[in-house]
């Protein structure tokens, strides 16, 4: 029996990153029984018609990753240059991605033709120069501000926030750019979403949670946070930064902090079981006893309230303003 991947065809697999095509598969002496049987017997795993990786580095991929390894595998089926755009571009340029299905891979090709998606691949239109283009791990890849504007016309709002959050936090300095870009694509469909989506977008949010945390903010109607507000004591000595912080309400908010210090922990120690969750919890409760102690409120959103818990979150923040109010309020 042929092993799982050698000789010629393990040298083409590592020159694409990652993958191989049926015909080059055939040509290095693997017949249709044999992929057949490799796949049957999950050495291998089928990225798409024609396409293949072995099983134990798709495993090893993220979600994001994977994305881009089945683009990979579709450009290098079709004719001429192909570009990754949108969403697949920012996730090609490890820009965080949430909220949209990872099974389309989205691409920029054949000038002058319709938008379409065929086979899960969905092609976009419009003129790219040769300016607008990067070259990144061997794949071309459409400029973040251009990709940015073409993932927040297609995705729902929460989701393009999350994306531009991503590129500002990483990749560009403002919006300016793209909605330069968005401008001159104003009658285009979903462009009246992506301008909000762009107004919205604040690089400061660090994860996807606290992107996604600050769209509820705003969807209860709360007045809008200032991100990553520093407290210090009595001292000036730095207590916390906050995620979130409601000035002139004296409360801050945080998104999931258990998280955030457990992946602290786990980077000074370099292993999971390194980390003593008893401290997590210790650390995280002194660092918000220290907020507390310099007159401010704390509220928490963990991941599971983002959806379908808005008023239970309201609630918890309304009473955190009443409590810093009625604390504010002079003795009589």
């Amino acid at each position: 029996m042929l092993p799982a991947m050698d000789g010629e065809l393990a040298r083409i697999c590592a020159q694409q990153h990652g993958f191989v095509l049926r015909s080059q598969a055939r040509d290095c002496g693997y017949s249709d029984d044999a992929i057949a049987t490799l796949v049957k017997g999950r050495a291998w795993t089928r990225l798409r018609r024609g396409a293949y990786a072995l099983t134990a580095y798709v495993e090893s991929l993220s979600p994001a990753q994977r994305h881009v390894l089945v683009f990979r595998a579709v450009a290098a089926r079709l004719d001429g240059p192909v570009v990754a755009a949108g969403p697949t571009a920012l996730a090609a340029l490890n820009v965080p991605v949430w909220g949209f299905r990872l099974s389309a891979v989205h691409v920029h090709r054949d000038e002058g033709k319709t938008a379409r998606t065929d086979a899960g691949v969905v092609h976009h239109t419009g003129h790219l120069r040769d300016q607008d283009i990067l070259e990144v791990d061997g794949i071309l890849v459409a400029l973040p501000s251009r990709s940015l504007v073409d993932a927040a016309r297609m995705l729902p709002f929460e989701a393009g926030v999350v994306l531009a959050d991503g590129v500002l936090r990483l990749l560009l300095p403002d919006v300016a750019e793209s909605m330069a870009i968005l401008e001159s694509q104003r009658d285009w469909p979903g462009s009246i979403v992506a301008s909000r989506v762009l107004k919205f977008a604040d690089g400061r949010s660090a994860t996807v949670g606290e992107s996604r945390g600050r769209v509820l903010i705003a969807r209860l109607g709360l007045p809008a946070p200032r991100l990553q507000r520093q407290i210090v004591d009595s001292d000036g000595e730095l207590i916390a930064t906050t995620d979130y912080y409601f000035e002139g309400l004296d409360t801050a908010g945080e998104f999931d902090g258990r998280l955030k210090y457990g992946r602290a922990l786990y980077e000074q120690s370099g292993s999971l079981e390194d980390v003593d969750l008893g401290d997590v919890v210790w650390q995280e409760k002194r660092r918000e006893d220290a907020v507390r102690d310099e007159g401010n409120e704390m509220v928490r959103i963990v991941w599971s309230e983002l959806d379908g818990h808005d008023a239970q979150v309201k609630g918890r923040f309304l009473r955190a303003f009443g409590r810093a109010a009625q604390r504010r309020r002079p003795a009589t």
